[in-house]
């Protein structure tokens, strides 16, 4: 309890910052998908490494998989991967479009976006409008018992905090699908920063037949169903997870891993010993923290 108030109050000033910036209520100007990178015109200049797999150090053993049921950051890291929100970050931290390619609104209360029509779920259905109004129900929904409902009820959708605290159905949620691919979302205040509160991992959907098909052993591989550019491949418990190319995903023909292996290394010295041997290519945060602080106090040579 008192590690979700510290955490509460972090994401209020952060969001209060971001609406400093964002000069009050001032309505964020339509956004529309961003043009992809200029191609390389000469391949010659640009060569992959033989094998496209990549290892990381994720920390701790995941407790889930399911972005409803999660809290943790090593969870995060691999449900990233698996699944894709209305919008993403790019590596300098700017708001990206994910499955929404543009969005709009006039008074930062009502935001409609619009989802591209290629988005699909990794057994080839589509994905649409009415996988979010799902999902932010399920989020919301007392009986998911989600650890993060309460970062819906910052967002200040209508009725979540009521909804919440079961004072009112989930059905009431201020989110509606007008068509297959046009979102819009209700707030009861102006948030100007709401669009980059869309990357987080509790908002990011799931797959509504699926999940009503095995409830809790939907995560498992043979039962998942992801609309990422990864899907679970393989996961042994306390030993890694494997992710593979989603050959669905829109986006799939930029996807250069052909793999993704998570490590559960929870010894901070045995992961940075395995990253100077080049066994692990990423770090879990705390561990590269420990390298770059052994770096820093290593003697200078010359």
């Amino acid at each position: 309890m008192y590690k979700n108030k510290i955490t509460r109050a972090i994401l209020v000033s952060a969001g209060m910052s971001l609406a400093l910036v964002g000069c009050g209520d001032k309505p964020e100007e339509k956004q529309t998908q961003q043009p992809a990178p200029a191609a390389v015109e000469n391949t010659s200049e640009v060569k992959l490494a033989a094998v496209q797999e990549l290892v990381r150090g994720n920390g701790t053993e995941v407790a889930s998989i399911d972005p409803h049921k999660t809290e943790g950051v090593p969870e995060s890291h691999v449900i990233r991967d698996l699944l894709e929100g209305l919008v993403n970050q790019d590596a300098d931290g700017n708001t990206i479009p994910g499955v929404a390619e543009s969005w709009e609104t006039t008074d930062n209360t009502k935001f409609t976006f619009h989802l591209r029509k290629d988005a699909k779920w990794s057994n080839g259905d589509p994905v649409t409008a009415q996988d979010f109004v799902y999902s932010f129900k399920r989020a919301v929904d007392p009986n998911t018992a989600s650890p993060y409902s309460w970062y819906l009820e910052m967002t200040t959708m209508e009725n979540a905090a009521d909804i919440i605290a079961g004072k009112k159905d989930k059905d009431t949620l201020g989110v509606t699908a007008t068509d297959d691919h046009t979102l819009v979302v209700q707030l009861e205040q102006a948030v100007p920063y709401f669009v980059k509160m869309m990357g987080h991992t509790t908002v990011k959907p799931v797959h509504q037949a699926t999940v009503e098909k095995f409830g809790d052993q939907w995560t498992k591989p043979e039962n998942f169903v992801g609309n990422g550019a990864f899907v679970l491949d393989k996961w042994v418990v306390n030993e890694r997870i494997e992710l593979k190319p989603n050959t669905q995903y829109w986006d799939n023909a930029n996807t250069k891993l052909t793999k993704v292996t998570f490590l559960p290394i929870e010894n901070q010295v045995a992961e940075m010993n395995r990253f100077l041997s080049g066994e692990i290519q990423i770090t879990n945060e705390t561990a590269n923290r420990a390298l770059q602080t052994s770096t820093e106090r290593a003697p200078r040579i010359g």
